[in-house]
């Protein structure tokens, strides 16, 4: 039997671009094959029936057609809009985060079927709860995990002994949490506290519709945010252009 070029999927679009005079570039995380580029041609017509389909931040039912350079999109049905995340600056910002990431972690062609769910929890949980502010911690940490970058929070890195509860250190390149009895010399070493390091313990072992309301001191958002996004930044190998913008938002408050 001949094999089938035209196949289904579901996927969040991370971004677009034009293409040529009336066509679209799509990069698209999907469930069953992972990162696809796609093109969707006419889709910038006014006329097209996939006009504001393909935005970045929507969930969509399509089907494809595989070509030899780049799949064809035929059709796409918008599964979730995510109306609410697009209707505030600060969601949106929060959004592009998570599809920048996305796209820099995700692989073409490669299934990853925990990643998308992660991402897809994360955007639909911002999407319904915005006063929830660990949505991004929580995302980063599943998204290391599923990607195979799993840090470590039981036991120390290097000596393997179970941490005790006092301060420590957290090092990206160790892969996780440091003691004070290993005197190792790394470019990225942070302090860590207990307090944050019990909510990095809380976050890996919580899904995310069950996290609390917490009220977290700055002081210590701004710490999982750094240890985080440092960690983060550290595997990805490049700066994320969408972090600057969740920066400048949060000092115009």
């Amino acid at each position: 039997m001949p094999i089938t070029r035209t196949y289904l999927t579901r996927g969040l679009v991370l971004k677009n671009a034009p293409f040529g005079e009336a066509d679209l570039l799509v990069s698209l995380y999907s469930r069953e094959f992972g990162k696809i580029r796609a093109l969707a041609k006419g889709s910038r017509k006014p006329t097209s029936r996939m006009v504001g389909h393909l935005e970045p931040l929507t969930i969509l039912d399509l089907s494809l057609f595989r070509g030899r350079n780049l799949d064809t999109i035929n059709q796409a049905q918008i599964v979730n809009n995510l109306g609410n995340l697009k209707s505030d600056l600060s969601q949106i910002s929060e959004g592009l985060y998570v599809c920048e990431l996305m796209d820099g972690f995700g692989n073409e062609s490669n299934s990853n079927v925990d990643l998308y769910q992660v991402a897809i929890e994360t955007l639909e949980n911002i999407d319904r709860d915005h006063r929830q502010n660990l949505n991004l911690r929580w995302f980063e940490i599943h998204l290391l995990r599923t990607t195979g970058f799993k840090i470590e929070l039981e036991t120390c890195t290097q000596c393997n002994r179970e941490i005790e509860p006092q301060q420590h250190r957290f090092s990206p390149d160790s892969g996780g949490v440091l003691c004070w009895h290993c005197n190792i010399t790394a470019h990225r070493i942070y302090p860590l506290s207990l307090r944050a390091l019990k909510v990095l313990r809380f976050l890996e072992r919580s899904a995310l519709h069950n996290l609390p309301h917490l009220n977290i001191p700055n002081t210590l958002e701004k710490e999982l945010k750094s240890l985080l996004g440092n960690t983060v930044r550290y595997w990805i190998d490049k700066e994320i252009r969408s972090n600057a913008f969740i920066e400048h938002l949060e000092h115009l408050k």
